[in-house]
């Protein structure tokens, strides 16, 4: 797939805005705090209905604007697909092809991106959550299913929260209530753990070569951390398990009124020649493991869907030296359409910079290379 256009109303700092793409190679080249990032956003929000920046969908709206719009045109191999996103104060609504879709998770899935954001490195540093959003992210694009199985299980589990609180304030509980709870989260999990697991996997296959490439010597691997304790999928095992400690934890889980077990408790660690990269990585190691970890999401991604998704890079390479940077050009070449931004050309790859189309970004206006302009509206 590749993004052939984008238009962009009252989105962060642009008034209005259209944009043809390369389907090889895109560069986006301005200061920072210019705009350039908010093109990477705006294509990222397009895919996956919110952004991978801080803040609520309202903060996407231009100041003093009430509502923004995103639309894109998408490129598949004999046919292309329309995109539209509007957010305003109360609602965010999606379409393709002008029709609405009503659940977000039958959105997601259909038109893919991969990315490497600023802030991807709290996958290393950040809480387990930041993990398992990027894990159900990564899933529900290649199985929109999947998505709808964690909300599902969210639901149950708020649900299951809520009687746990009102047991330990009232002292009285329906254990069939609760037996039939337990029952559906345990289903609804088996189904989940089914996908984790697979993904995982798949990711593991190619994960070690691919960082060794790009490092030159190191080996990196994840290792699923879940709170059941098992290291494989295993239907049965999962149901056992689930069930023995839902009734051990009981008391526990009255007292705390929360559940302490499941899908909303794993976690991923990203090891590095078998160390947890959270502690014993640098900062360079930390920033080419997120990289490598992407790339691998990529290769997995065409593995299975049989295309690529498109790539978006936020200044990757600034802080890359020269021998790496041109080892993650390797993985850059071929069928993948990839967009990318800098503040200098300099830190980007001869090759890459000159089978590009570059958009520099100065002064209110996006300039293609080669004269033509694209104005944003004030």
């Amino acid at each position: 797939m590749k993004l052939k256009e984008l238009k962009l109303t009252n989105f962060r700092n642009y008034k209005e805005i259209n944009l043809e793409f390369n389907p090889g190679i895109n560069i986006f080249i301005g200061d920072n705090g210019s705009g350039k990032t908010n093109i990477l956003e705006a294509i990222y929000v397009l895919s996956l209905t919110k952004s991978g920046r801080f803040g609520t969908d309202f903060d996407l709206i231009k100041s003093g604007e009430v509502s923004s719009l995103i639309e894109g045109i998408v490129n598949f191999d004999d046919y292309e697909k329309k995109y539209k996103l509007s957010i305003d104060k109360y609602s965010k609504r999606v379409y393709i092809n002008s029709s609405q879709i009503k659940k977000i998770s039958d959105y997601i899935g259909e038109f893919s991106i991969t990315s490497f954001l600023p802030n991807d490195i709290d996958v290393i540093k950040g809480s387990p959550s930041i993990r398992r959003n990027l894990l159900n992210i990564q899933i529900g694009v290649l199985y929109n299913n999947y998505l709808s199985y964690v909300n599902e299980y969210n639901s149950l589990l708020k649900i299951r929260n809520e009687y746990l609180k009102r047991i330990n304030i009232n002292g009285m509980s329906d254990s069939k209530y609760l037996d039939v709870i337990n029952s559906k989260m345990i289903d609804v999990s088996v189904k989940i753990y089914y996908f984790r697991f697979f993904y995982i996997s798949e990711i593991n296959k190619i994960l070690p070569s691919i960082y060794k490439k790009l490092s030159g010597n190191s080996e990196l691997l994840i290792d699923y951390q879940n709170s059941l304790g098992i290291s494989e999928y295993d239907e049965l095992k999962i149901r056992e398990i689930m069930q023995t400690k839902y009734k051990k934890n009981l008391y526990k889980e009255m007292m705390q009124g929360m559940t302490l077990i499941g899908i909303h408790r794993d976690d991923l660690q990203l090891l590095i020649n078998q160390t947890d990269s959270k502690i014993y990585a640098s900062e360079g190691q930390q920033r080419l493991i997120v990289i490598a970890y992407k790339i691998a999401e990529l290769m997995v991604y065409k593995k299975i869907k049989k295309e690529y998704p498109v790539l978006l890079l936020d200044d990757v390479f600034s802080e890359i030296d020269i021998k790496r940077r041109n080892n993650i050009v390797k993985y850059l070449k071929g069928d993948i359409q990839v967009i990318i931004t800098t503040t200098d050309l300099e830190d980007i790859e001869t090759n890459l910079v000159n089978n590009a189309k570059i958009f520099k970004i100065k002064n209110g206006e996006i300039k293609i290379k080669g004269g033509a302009k694209c104005k944003k509206k004030k």
